[in-house]
């Protein structure tokens, strides 16, 4: 007894330095033994040897131990080390707590948690503080939170990257009632700065003011004629800038009745509304969303603005689904208060038309003219990538206005010892580069991308070999680009399938009108072996050689690593002669194989291993973290080793549809780093351009370098001012867009133990993870998953590229 006290003082302690979240079922409090512990440990090095700015060697040691508290909750502690600089000269202490205590309908969230009320009120935004769902069956629903949401930082001029904020606290709740024939939703949520949490005075061009804000929602959804659901959103969000100016001005927007309102107090709105009808076996579907210019809050990080959508949309399946017809069309409009310079309206359509006549013939064709930020790929930037995973401004977009795919795919032959089937991808994208509505010299393109591939498998052997024919056309302006080449690779499984091995080889070849320009050869060898299902080896090497008109050179990168999980170690508890039958029940040995996973063990070695696999998917949102803890806790309570075998089935489905929607995520956000890349390695110098320009009618100007005093030419040097300012915007634009330039280029060149490693992008997953997943399970298009994404990383890097650039100066390269 003494040693449980001990150790679960001990427990307590190291959490108030721990970071984790968990969620725990209170119905479970001691139904459990009292400690149990897992973890493991993996080592990896990298070898590099080529022309990139990359170190010639680097190696990664990662370790962790979860700590379970009866079951309650898990306590994981993890180190890394590595010879990588990067760029940090103290490593970030964190001190966060999130625990969701649930029983039965009501979920508590204590701590370091997030909330979602609205799109339009409380997104997402952390908070330290507690917050409720109340979930009863029944009709009503409610989720209310309170909470700091920013602590205060105070102002150092010794520290100009070092942004202050006052004190911030929220409040909110939401609230939905079903009736018979009508749903009701109300939100509601407020936020105030602590005008007093500073003291040190901020300079006045900052810009930085206690802010008050209040913000109501109004949902409903209903049918009409039986068929017919109406969807509908209001919002209003009342903003008062500066809660020191006097004055009690009343505006007039509904939230503002929630707050002290001044001459700073701003008011917008939001309106979101959609009609859905059945018809056959699909739906029509009208669409209408207006937001106003500078709509925000302060219980998100980032919200849509200054736009009106008018959609319609339309699906139907014909002749008994084989052929799926799906069509969506808009009005695009922005510039909703005339503030700009320009305004942009756009019709954007689309058409996806599925074709499935038998069981071997899968065609899909598509057209859109949709404007978006995604740009078309060159398929050849990944085949020639020199690792695994090979800046946009925020006033410069890349506009899609053509886009047309079509997609073959043929089953030749499907046996048990033979599987045979061909492809055909083509694609057409016709694309224009804008910045603020006029098109960029060099950047209209248009891009024809191809592909035919034949593959051979033969399932008895674990043996696939595949081969393509690539070929990639474009024209940029004046000029006309060519790039074609094959395509081989071979997936081979060993020793039962515990040593996996792949090996893929390409050659390219690229043409500038009609010019032979490049040669290049990569190929790729990979080799997997899993020992007593604890012991992880692997093995990868990427190679390439290219040849250029200027000379020759080549890339080779080799991975090895090796992990170890256990959760062998335990924690006695009382002596022998106090177990219960129960416990004894528990020893018998089982073994359970789902797919690629093995378990074998008592019923307590295979919940450990279960809890390791689960830490083990990164990122995984709160959410879905707790079903998945749900699940886990059921298998627990099972009576029997039959029932246990059932539940642990129904975990290890819901586990790999996580970590399929982890890796998913994570290849797209590493798609979209890479195309953001370009994006801002193809703007440097129409960004620099500007800044250069306005330096030298500085530097030429004849009040430059004069003493202020001995001016005699007023009118001149007001001028001389204005040029200085505008030198200095387009400076601190140039600067923040290549922080983001050398941020992303970093990105682009790291695998995917390095992505793990990125502070900067592991905050950012975790912040989008929740909304991904939820567009990944509702199988949205990749291309709209990416373009959310996109929406998001710029803003969030740009903030990063403000506050990690005040007090620098820009130079010219």
């Amino acid at each position: 007894m003494i040693l449980k006290k001990i150790l679960l003082l001990v427990v307590l302690l190291l959490a108030t330095t721990a970071a984790f979240s968990q969620s725990f079922n209170v119905e479970q409090v001691g139904k459990s033994k009292l400690i149990n512990v897992s973890g493991g440990f993996s080592a990896n090095s990298v070898f590099y040897s080529g022309n990139t700015a990359r170190e010639p060697f680097t190696y990664f040691l990662n370790g962790n131990i979860n700590l379970n508290i009866a079951n309650l909750y898990n306590l994981p502690f993890s180190f890394s080390y590595s010879n990588l600089k990067f760029g940090y000269n103290k490593p970030v202490l964190i001190n966060r707590l999130s625990i969701h205590p649930s029983y039965k309908w009501i979920t508590a969230h204590i701590g370091d948690v997030s909330m979602s009320f609205s799109p339009y009120t409380l997104s997402g935004h952390q908070f330290s503080g507690v917050g409720i769902d109340l979930t009863p069956q029944g009709n009503f629903k409610v989720s209310a939170m309170y909470g700091r949401l920013l602590k205060s930082s105070e102002y150092d001029s010794t520290i100009p990257s070092l942004i202050p904020n006052y004190k911030r606290y929220g409040y909110g709740f939401k609230t939905a009632y079903a009736l018979n024939k009508i749903n009701l939703g109300l939100t509601f949520f407020k936020a105030k700065d602590v005008n007093t949490s500073l003291t040190n005075p901020i300079p006045f061009e900052l810009g930085i003011t206690p802010k008050e804000n209040s913000a109501i929602s109004f949902e409903t959804s209903f049918n009409l004629y039986n068929k017919l659901q109406v969807v509908a959103e209001f919002a209003n969000s009342s903003i008062t800038e500066d809660t020191r100016e006097a004055g009690s001005e009343r505006s007039k927007g509904m939230a503002s009745l929630f707050l002290n309102s001044n001459n700073s107090t701003k008011n917008y709105k939001a309106i979101k509304t959609q009609l859905i009808y059945p018809a056959g076996n699909g739906t029509l579907g009208l669409g209408y969303e207006r937001i106003d210019p500078n709509y925000r809050t302060l219980g998100g990080y980032f919200f849509n603005n200054d736009l009106e959508n008018i959609t319609l949309n339309a699906t139907q399946n014909l002749y008994n689904n084989k052929i799926t017809l799906a069509l969506n069309a808009g009005l695009q409009k922005d510039d909703l208060e005339d503030q700009k310079k320009s305004q942009s309206k756009r019709l954007v359509s689309s058409v996806n038309l599925g074709l499935k006549p038998n069981e071997k013939l899968n065609i899909d064709l598509s057209y859109s003219n949709f404007q978006s930020f995604t740009n078309s790929k060159n398929q050849f930037d990944y085949i020639n990538q020199t690792s695994q995973f090979d800046n946009l401004d925020t006033l410069n977009y890349r506009q899609v206005t053509q886009n047309a795919t079509f997609n073959l795919n043929y089953l030749l032959r499907n046996e048990k010892t033979q599987k045979r089937s061909m492809g055909i991808n083509l694609s057409v994208q016709d694309a224009v580069n804008q910045q603020q509505g006029q098109t960029l010299q060099g950047g209209a393109s248009t891009f024809y991308n191809s592909a035919l591939s034949y593959l051979i498998g033969y399932p008895d052997r674990s043996l696939n070999i595949v081969g393509a024919l690539n070929s990639t056309f474009s024209h940029l302006d004046a000029s006309n680009n060519l790039i074609l080449g094959p395509t081989l690779g071979v997936n081979k499984n060993f020793m039962d399938k515990k040593v996996s091995t792949s090996f893929s080889s390409s050659y390219n070849t690229s043409f500038s009108d009609g010019k032979k320009q490049t040669d290049v050869f990569n190929f790729r060898l990979s080799g997997n072996y899993l020992l007593q299902e604890k012991h992880n080896f692997n093995m990868a090497i990427l190679s390439l050689f290219s040849k250029r008109t200027t000379g020759s050179s080549s890339d080779l990168t080799a991975t090895l690593t090796y992990s170890y999980s256990f959760d062998k170690i335990k924690i006695k508890r009382l002596p022998k002669e106090t177990l219960s039958r129960e416990r004894d029940t528990l020893a018998a040995i089982i073994k359970i194989n789902y797919n690629k996973i093995t378990l074998e063990g008592t019923r307590e070695s295979i919940l450990q291993q279960l809890k390791t696999l689960q830490q083990n998917i990164k990122p995984i949102p709160p959410e879905s973290s707790n079903k998945l803890d749900e699940l886990l806790s059921i298998a627990q309570k099972t009576s029997n080793d039959k029932q246990f075998k059932e539940k642990v089935y129904d975990y290890l489905e819901a586990l790999e549809a996580n970590t399929n929607d982890a890796q998913h995520f994570n290849q797209s956000v590493t798609n979209v780093i890479q195309k953001l890349r370009k994006e801002l390695q193809t703007k440097d110098k129409s960004i620099e351009h500007p800044y250069k320009l306005a330096l030298a009618k500085v530097n030429s100007h004849p009040a430059h370098d004069i003493d202020k005093d001995s001016i005699q030419d007023k009118v001149g040097y007001r001028s001389y001012l204005k040029l200085l300012e505008h030198s200095k915007i387009s400076g601190e634009k140039l600067l923040r867009h290549r922080w983001m330039l050398a941020e992303f280029t970093a990105l682009s060149k790291m695998d995917e133990t390095e992505l793990e490693l990125n502070e900067y992008l592991n905050s950012f997953k975790m912040q989008e993870s929740d909304e991904a997943f939820k567009m990944i399970s509702n199988k949205e298009k990749e291309i709209v998953l990416e373009d959310y994404l996109e929406q998001h990383l710029i803003p969030f890097y740009h903030a990063l590229a403000i506050k990690n650039t005040i007090g620098k100066e820009a130079s010219i390269r």
